[in-house]
This record gives C-alpha cells, sequence and structure tokens, in this order.
C-alpha cells in the first residue's frame, strides 16, 4: 500500500513539474520565438497531411489571395492532400516579424520564401516557386492571448492538379 502511494505521489509531482515547465517556456518566450513555431508547425502539418493540425492554426475570420477563408480552405487543403502525395514545403528563407497594433488586435507579418513540391499524376513537380527562384508568400498572424494565429496569407498560387 505504501509503495502504491509513493508512485501516486512520485508521479503528482512529475506532472506539476510538467505544467511547471511548459507554463515557464510558454511565458517566458518571445512572440518571436512563437510565430516561428506556428509557421513550423503550419509546415510539418501541411507535409503530414493532418488536417486538424492546419485547421487549428487559423482564426476564425482567415483569408487569403485565392479567396478562401476558413470554412472553404479546408475542401482545398483535402483535395490537395488526396491528389499530391510526397507533398514538401521548403522554407528557403523568412523574414523577421514585422508587429502592428490595428484597433484591439496585435498582428505580425512574416515573408517567406518558400518551394512547394510533390507528386502530380505520378510526376515530380513544383506547385509554387523553385528551387532558384522559390515563391514569396506573406503571412500575416494574429495574437490570441498568448497564441499566435494564421489570419491571412498573401502570395499563394492555386496548384494545377490535373
Amino acid at each position: 500500500m505504501a509503495l502504491s502511494r509513493r508512485m501516486l505521489a512520485a508521479i503528482a509531482l512529475v506532472i506539476v513539474l510538467v505544467v511547471c515547465a511548459w507554463w515557464w517556456r510558454t511565458s517566458t518566450e518571445s512572440d518571436e520565438v512563437k510565430i516561428q513555431r506556428v509557421i513550423e508547425t503550419g509546415r510539418k502539418a501541411i507535409e503530414d497531411k493532418s488536417l486538424r493540425g492546419v485547421m487549428g492554426l487559423l482564426t476564425h475570420d482567415y483569408h487569403d489571395n485565392l479567396g478562401l477563408n476558413e470554412q472553404s480552405v479546408r475542401p482545398m487543403l483535402q483535395r490537395l492532400f488526396f491528389a499530391v502525395p510526397g507533398l514538401h514545403i521548403d522554407v528557403k528563407s523568412q523574414s523577421h516579424p514585422v508587429f502592428d497594433v490595428s484597433g484591439s488586435h496585435r498582428t505580425a507579418t512574416v515573408t517567406l520564401s518558400v518551394v512547394v513540391s510533390g507528386s502530380v499524376q505520378g510526376q515530380p513537380s513544383y506547385l509554387m516557386g523553385t528551387p532558384s527562384e522559390p515563391a514569396e508568400a506573406t503571412v500575416t498572424l494574429t495574437q490570441d492571448g498568448r497564441t499566435w494565429l494564421i489570419s491571412e496569407i498573401s502570395g499563394l498560387i492555386r496548384p494545377q492538379l490535373e
């Protein structure tokens, strides 16, 4: 009986330490680091074809230069994930975030040079940019509490999947 109490106390202590470490990390990280993590998490979610992962990074008022919003981006991503095996995003460079306060919202804008590739109809293809000429995409993020979410992307190119 005493061993199980000690085991439970040790587990509880580990949980408390993990929560404290997570809280410390999130409260002491700079906004720039948080924004870089959102972009990297988004890149990985697209490569992993995780619709839930991508959608979890978008604000409810998300929009882009293709005319997609939070609701219409879902079927486009599903089609892309199904049609393009081996989807890969290579971020060649990333600007430092430019912060702005608009109304009650704090935003950050980051410009990415990217190459998006995959297999279209069994052939390796570049869907956006090339290694010698990366495409430029501008990502706007909005701060929601301590979290940053993607609210807008410009510079996207509609992939030709046929």
